[in-house]
């Protein structure tokens, strides 16, 4: 199982990617964890991994605001289209609204997001990667 774990590299996200990452390599996963802050300007292809989550702070509670470093690495990846997904935001009020503007963002790029959660804690990283790790296995 690969996996490419993408994050906007604001407030919360590096800690979190992390987070996953580790839950990740619990599995038996190969992860790749990518920052929209230090990425550059070069492509990323999504074309060898099984899975694409992506983490994003946001602001506002009523209507959800995302970083633009997320647009913007979204708009990077190539070969998402029928890609698996996952999309995360971090627990706090507003969250539910905040983690639907970021499976729209993901699905306009074409990927299909399987799973959403937020996650406040190493408990929910580790339910979250024990859950798509059995949905990506044969």
């Amino acid at each position: 199982m690969r996996v490419l774990i993408l994050h906007s590299g604001e407030g919360k996200d590096p800690s979190l990617a992390q987070t996953l990452q580790r839950a990740f390599e619990k599995e038996g996963g190969r992860i790749e964890v990518i920052s929209a802050a230090a990425a550059g300007s070069a492509p990323i292809s999504s074309a060898q991994y099984d899975l694409v989550c992506l983490i994003s702070s946001f602001s506002g509670v009523f209507k959800p605001k995302m970083p633009q470093q997320i647009d913007n690495i979204l708009k990077r990846v190539t070969r998402l289209e029928g890609k698996k997904g996952a999309a995360f935001v971090p627990s706090k009020l507003g969250s539910a609204k905040a983690l639907r503007v970021l499976m729209g963002l993901m699905e306009k790029q074409g990927v299909i997001v399987d799973y959403f959660a937020t996650l406040g804690s190493e408990a929910d990283s580790e339910e979250a990667a024990k859950r798509l790790a059995r949905s990506i296995r044969p």
